[in-house]
């Protein structure tokens, strides 16, 4: 498995790791969305809705909205 360092430019300088700031500004833009993931994930709750939401596809009771006549469809 590849780890993210073998990703990205890591220079080691006086004990301190330098890195590019695009590779730190990526870095931290994956560590946030990770931490929105886990909170998602802890939030019982909403993942109750989630998978409500899931049923709700899986047994045909959302309907794929593409265009204006689908939308009209809706209130016949």
């Amino acid at each position: 498995m590849i780890s993210m360092l073998d990703l990205i430019k890591v220079e080691e300088i006086d004990n301190k790791v330098i890195i590019p700031k695009e590779d730190f500004e990526k870095i931290i833009a994956d560590v946030e969305s990770l931490m929105e993931t886990v909170e998602i994930l802890s939030d019982k709750d909403l993942m109750e809705q989630i998978k409500g939401s899931e049923r709700n596809i899986k047994e045909g009771k959302v309907k794929e909205i593409k265009s204006k006549k689908d939308i009209d469809g809706l209130f016949d």
